[in-house]
């Protein structure tokens, strides 16, 4: 066989090999301008059998008040009661056997009102303790304070204090036919 054949033969074999490998993935443009961020900067992860707490994460605001994020996922067959507590708030649900518990009021699937806290031991790129009591059983775990630095987290900062009527946990920004001085 000639050396020119042979170096062609070496080719092809190289030029299917590397798209079967995967190394072609690198080079595609959908890899490369699809950007999807998932939040779990420091997100905490809590497993109690079957019931697992997940994105334990409080985003604060430049007055040391602070919004707590997680969900609670029941995968047992019977109905799991569970408290999370950090500074000066506690939260408690009775999450139904196969059901879920989200704590994130910008998730269109949750029922949920902000959680604000306040004297939580920490500010931003800290990590604080947080208790996590499921079915009885507590235990003490750590969770990331973030702030509104990173794009994904600016309109997660809490706004007021924790019992205040005005309290959000979301800043409003006015809609294109609001102006900020007509916004209510």
């Amino acid at each position: 066989m000639k050396r020119s054949t042979r170096a062609a033969l070496a080719a092809a074999a190289v030029a299917l090999v590397i798209p079967a490998s995967g190394c072609a993935s690198l080079l595609s443009a959908q890899q490369t301008a699809e950007y999807q961020y998932n939040g779990g900067d420091g997100a905490w992860n809590v497993e109690n059998e079957q019931v697992k707490v997940r994105g334990l994460l409080l985003i604060a605001n430049d007055d040391d008040v602070a919004q707590v994020f997680f969900t609670v996922v029941n995968n047992s067959d019977q109905d799991a009661d569970v408290e999370i507590s950090v500074g000066s708030a506690t939260a408690s649900e009775t999450v139904p056997a196969g059901g879920r518990w989200v704590q994130n009021p910008e998730n269109a699937a949750a029922e949920s009102e902000p959680l604000l806290t306040e004297n939580y031991g920490g500010k931003p790129g800290d990590k604080v303790d947080v208790e996590v009591t499921i079915n009885g059983e507590t235990e003490i775990v750590r969770a990331q304070v973030l702030n509104g630095a990173h794009p994904d987290y600016q309109d997660l900062e809490p706004t007021g204090a924790p019992g205040d009527d005005s309290a959000t946990g979301v800043v409003e920004t006015p809609g294109p036919e609001e102006s900020p001085a007509t916004a209510p």
